[in-house]
């Protein structure tokens, strides 16, 4: 092998190995630990899988955590195949391999993880592999998987949830309170509105529906600022079709683009 192709074969095992790794995490079949994890430091969730509820690093709209699971046999069985060519002595080590620590990094807001560090140790705690993650990226917290059952345990707190009620609350009020200014305005045309809080954005959006023209306009309100709007005429041709940047050509694809505004 040319030496030049070293840096770039290790750089393709490495994401490979982000992407084994990801997968295991999202549904790992239950094995048993060879030896039960402090449940005072590392709270189990389900099947093998644990996380630190002690040592939590916070910031501002993020939580870093320290994950604990067993390492299954068919996920063993590929990093010895892995690495008994390329690296024998490594391949040997890992038939040992037991259990693995993974600190991720979970952005509660966007519902979105990712990898910042990975530990594998043997039955023996002795550290087998080591690797930061400095350019990992994020994505997004699938359904069911295990990311998201420490997601619901540690970003869905009950005092989060009052906080979230609580601006959802406001954000009804804004939107109600702008309703009745705008109906002593003298032509005023008729319309329907719909209220929401959205918590990925954290801006409150009212949905307005003219049955006269027809239009509809979704608006943010605490910056007062129009985001898009679709006007049709009466023989169902558009005039008018976007949000934001996005253009539009009917009423459907309008709707589809202000879905993820009226419902995240």
């Amino acid at each position: 092998m040319n030496c030049s192709e070293i840096p770039i074969m290790k750089k393709m095992f490495l994401s490979s190995l982000v992407v084994f790794i990801a997968a295991s995490i999202v549904s790992s079949p239950p094995v048993c630990f060879s030896e039960q994890p402090d449940p005072k430091v590392w709270k189990h969730l389900s099947d093998d899988f644990y996380y630190n509820k002690i040592n939590l690093i916070q910031s501002a709209d993020s939580i870093s955590v320290w994950t604990y699971r067993t390492i299954a046999d068919d996920e063993r069985k590929y990093l010895i195949e892995h690495f008994r060519e390329s690296d024998p002595k490594k391949s040997i080590k890992y038939q040992k391999l037991d259990h693995q620590t993974i600190l991720l990094k979970m952005d509660c807001r966007n519902k979105q993880s990712k990898i910042e560090k990975l530990v594998n140790y043997d039955d023996n705690e002795s550290v087998l592999y080591e690797e930061t993650y400095n350019n990992s990226e994020w994505t997004g917290i699938i359904p069911g998987s295990k990311p998201e059952e420490i997601y619901h345990d540690i970003c869905v707190t009950s005092e989060r949830q009052e906080q979230l009620h609580a601006l959802k609350m406001q954000c009804e009020k804004d939107c109600d309170a702008w309703v009745r200014v705008d109906e002593n305005k003298f032509f005023r045309d008729p319309f329907t509105h719909q209220s929401h809080y959205n918590t990925r954005l954290d801006k409150c959006f009212i949905l307005l529906n003219y049955t006269k023209k027809p239009l509809k306009v979704l608006r943010e309100m605490k910056g007062n600022k129009i985001y898009g709007a679709v006007r049709s005429q009466k023989n169902g041709k558009t005039i008018t079709c976007n949000v934001l940047e996005k253009t539009c050509k009917s009423e459907a694809e309008w709707d589809a683009h202000v879905k993820p505004y009226m419902e995240e």
